[in-house]
């Protein structure tokens, strides 16, 4: 391991729930942009955030009243994940082919 990667595990150690969930929303703004500019492949996008995440994530945010976030999360799901990938069955992880029930 170098310095770099030991410096960025001694920074993650320090951060709490709430702060891992701020860090989650703003990296899929990224993703969603990242998506728009073609730059991230809808498949990567798939295969990497469960859709069943992102439907709790969106529950959340909705409960808490965060319109904004409720925004993107919602944008994100409505233009990646079609019938398929929405349901456990048809989408698997990449690394396991188990579903995405064993993701959590």
């Amino acid at each position: 391991m170098g310095p770099e990667e030991f410096y960025y595990m001694e920074y993650l150690r320090g951060l709490n729930n709430e702060d891992l969930r701020e860090i989650r929303i703003s990296s899929l703004r990224w993703v969603l942009d990242g998506y728009t500019k073609g730059t991230i492949r809808r498949g990567t996008i798939v295969s990497l955030i469960p859709y069943t995440s992102l439907v709790d994530l969106l529950t959340e945010l909705e409960s808490e009243e965060r319109y904004e976030d409720c925004g993107v999360v919602w944008k994100l799901m409505e233009t990646l994940y079609n019938e398929n990938e929405k349901s456990n069955d048809e989408c698997t992880s990449p690394f396991t082919n188990r579903g995405m029930e064993d993701w959590g």
